[in-house]
């Protein structure tokens, strides 16, 4: 199993076989029970809970890169309905530098096609 810590976002099943997906509050490694604040499950009900499983039982959930620009929203979504000010930041932040980076290499071919015609070429 890969160790996971705190704030490790992972998913898996509780002892009532509900899927959960959700990040690490606590871990007590001698039990190897797992802290999982829900933010999605197949139980409405346990969203927004926070519930005790077995860390085998659970994976943790590979980090995204967020070239993607729809699992960006959905990540800073999440971190608004968990009230998580620092990671919204953290989030909004990224992407906010993705689409300035995404801006400027748009930028490069127009600017090309700009010179080139300033020059009497055709682009």
């Amino acid at each position: 199993m890969m160790e996971m810590k705190v704030s490790d976002w992972v998913q898996g099943k509780t002892t009532d076989g509900e899927l959960i997906h959700g990040y690490i509050e606590t871990i007590d490694v001698l039990q190897g029970i797992v802290t999982v604040q829900v933010v999605k499950s197949d139980n409405e009900e346990r969203v927004g809970q926070i519930v005790a499983v077995r860390s085998s039982w659970i994976k943790r959930v590979p980090d995204v890169s967020l070239q993607d620009a729809a699992i960006a929203q959905n990540l800073i979504d999440m971190a608004l309905a968990t009230w998580d000010e620092s990671w919204f930041m953290e989030l909004t932040e990224s992407l906010k530098s993705h689409n300035q980076s995404a801006a400027r290499r748009e930028e490069g071919p127009n600017r090309i096609k700009t010179v080139v015609n300033r020059m009497g070429r055709s682009a």
